[in-house]
This record gives C-alpha cells, structure tokens and sequence, in this order.
C-alpha cells in the first residue's frame, strides 16, 4: 500500500483539479498559469528523465539556481521516484557547492545559468560521482558533453515507461529521506539535514 507523501499528494492534486492553477510565471507584464494537470504531467517526465539517467532510490541530485518552475519540477520529479533533492544557495561559492554536490554524492546538478554553471566546471575534478549537469530552460547552451540543456534532460525519459514512477512510489517508505537542506556553514561545513 502506498504512503501519503509530498509527490503522491501532488498527483492527487492533478485528478481533483486538473484544470485550475497550480502555478503562475510571470511573461512579460502578465502572469501565465500552468494547471495541474499540465504539472503533474511535467513532473512525470522529470521523474522519468531522472531514472533514465540512473537516479536511484535514496540518492541525491543538487540544484543550483533560483525559484523557477524546473527547480520545483526536478526537485518533486526526484522525490516522486525515491530521491532526495538538495537546494543549494545560489550565493555559495565554487568550493561550497563543490562541498555539497560531493558530500550529498549527487550524480546530478540542476543548474541556472553559465555562472552556476562555471561553479561546478572549477570543481569538476573534486566531483568523482558527479554524471551529468541540466541547464534550466532559457539558460545558455554550454558545450561540454557534461552538460545538457532542459529539453534534452526531458528527452530522455521517453524511454522509460509511467509505470515505472507509480512503482517507485508504491515503493517509498516513512523514513526515507525526502529532500536533504544543508545548513549555510557559517560555524563550520554545512550539515544535511534529512
């Protein structure tokens, strides 16, 4: 029997009221919505993308990057399938981040933009676990076969079937770890809190 959690509460969300707003981006000088159902739908595929990729259940991936929808749409993809996100301020410095991509052993980083981007690039050689960084949409395209934009991170999950996230979710338990949030350090290295 599946657990209430975060995700599958999203889900439920996306049946009761697929056609109202869960979000608003702002375009310009108006405010566009996206609805529920077209979340939960971007969602799925994050989650599918992500197991594409290799994520595993009870591994992390980073992002790095102000609110946006793919922040929030990665982060929930990953703990749909067993994931546990870790946000890291866009403030950090190279080392910081670095600190935390290694420590969380995140295989994948979500990132902004070419300056969170460059973070990342002065570590690469301090991040032996680290597989792939995903630009978010509209963020510059870096050529390095490290890095892959928003829509070829989404590409890659039509390839696994649906069913493989309502089976991953079916699979979650009470304890395990739904996001890691990493204190800012300023008594010593940032501590993951589960």
């Amino acid at each position: 029997m599946a657990i209430d959690t975060i995700a599958s509460r999203l889900f439920s969300q996306a049946r009761a009221i697929p056609d109202n707003a869960a979000y608003f981006v702002k375009s310009g000088d108006e405010w566009k919505s996206t609805c529920w159902s077209d979340y939960a739908e971007e969602v799925r595929r994050a989650a599918r993308a992500l197991i594409a990729l290799g994520l595993e259940p009870g591994q992390s991936v980073c992002i790095l990057g102000f609110n946006r929808p793919e922040w929030v749409v990665f982060n929930m993809g990953a703990v749909a399938v067993g994931g546990a996100p870790a946000g890291i301020y866009t403030t950090c410095s190279p080392n910081e981040v670095q600190y935390i991509v290694d420590h969380s052993e995140s295989q994948l980083v979500l990132v902004e933009n070419d300056a969170q981007w460059q973070k990342i690039n002065e570590e690469r050689k301090n991040l032996p676990n680290l597989k792939h960084v995903i630009m978010m949409e509209d963020g510059e395209n870096v050529d390095d076969p490290l890095v892959m934009t928003w829509n070829a991170f989404l590409a890659n999950a039509d390839g696994v079937p649906d069913s493989s996230i309502d089976e991953r979710m079916e699979n979650l338990q009470n304890n395990d770890p739904a996001t890691l949030i990493y204190t800012s350090g300023t008594t010593g290295p940032p501590k993951a809190v589960m």
